[in-house]
């Protein structure tokens, strides 16, 4: 039984130690930025460097980060933004999902297949609101003091469709347009009848190359998708062998103490018996001297 325990114990380390899920590759870099691991252990962010669930990037106030997700998608960070992977499940099936927060800052998100398949997996929480998506692309940001703009949450869309949320009320944003909830204040989010001032003041280093990536991957995504599928099918495959050989093997060490009692029990009865056989002999050969007057 501490066999049993032992072995399953092993088992659910072994899965507890796997990394977390890998969500994105940084793409393209401007300036100074920073990833963050749930310790909130900070370390500057590099070119190509893998981003995971759970970590958090921050810009500085003259940096861009552009990181490319593993479903297909490209999430753009703006100067001064604070971001957070907080979800994220990317294997083409149902169970697919993507939460993001964005604390402050600004942040366009073209979605990926996720998005695409099942939209009511996609969302986006800020200090005050939530942003889901019928696929599309769109920039969200978050204001946090009075500069020409009320503080709070502003959404718009490029393309697609959005739904700004709030416990009061939700409202949908279409390209062009532009909705707004307020930081301190219990009412529903409302579409602006103009752009806010912040927009025209935006300071964007590498924004050409967004439409770019945008088109590569759109013309790639289903292809992308069907060939994680068939990797993760190979990969569970491998792994259900592999646990199954530790079963065997497990099985095997458990029954092999048995195995060898049974095997020395076998040889002590046979000593005894030869013992006593010899015994036996032993008495018929001391009784037939007795018995035999000439001996």
């Amino acid at each position: 039984m501490k066999n049993l325990f032992a072995f399953l114990t092993a088992l659910l380390i072994c899965h507890a130690a796997y990394p977390a899920e890998l969500f994105g590759t940084v793409d393209a870099i401007s300036g100074n930025a920073f990833v963050s691991d749930t310790s909130g252990k900070a370390s500057n962010l590099s070119m190509g460097q893998k981003i995971y669930e759970g970590q958090t990037i921050e810009t500085a106030s003259d940096s861009e980060v552009h990181v490319v997700t593993e479903d297909g998608g490209v999430i753009a960070l703006r100067p001064g933004t604070t971001f957070r992977v907080d979800e994220y499940k990317a294997e083409g099936d149902s169970a697919d999902k993507i939460s993001m927060s964005l604390l402050r800052g600004a942040m366009r998100s073209i979605t990926g297949w996720v998005g695409k398949h099942n939209t009511a997996a996609y969302r986006i929480t800020t200090p005050n609101a939530t942003i889901g998506i019928r696929g599309t692309d769109h920039e969200t940001t978050v204001i946090e003091k009075a500069d020409g703009d009320e503080p709070g949450t502003y959404d718009t869309v490029n393309e697609g469709a959005t739904s700004l949320k709030t416990p009061q009320g939700e409202t949908e944003v279409r390209p062009g347009k532009f909705a707004f909830v307020p930081r301190g204040r219990t009412v529903a989010p409302f579409l602006m009848t103009r752009q806010p001032n912040f927009w025209a003041r935006r300071r964007l280093r590498i924004e050409a190359r967004i439409e770019r990536r945008k088109e590569f991957f759109r013309g790639r995504m289903e292809r992308m998708r069907e060939e994680r599928i068939e990797r993760l099918r190979v990969l569970h495959r491998k792994q259900r062998k592999h646990v199954s050989g530790q079963h065997g093997n497990f099985h095997k060490r458990e029954h092999e103490p048995t195995a060898e009692r049974h095997e020395l029990r076998e040889r002590r009865l046979e000593q005894l018996k030869q013992r006593r056989e010899a015994r036996r002999k032993e008495i018929r050969e001391e009784s037939g001297h007795r018995n035999d007057p000439d001996k």
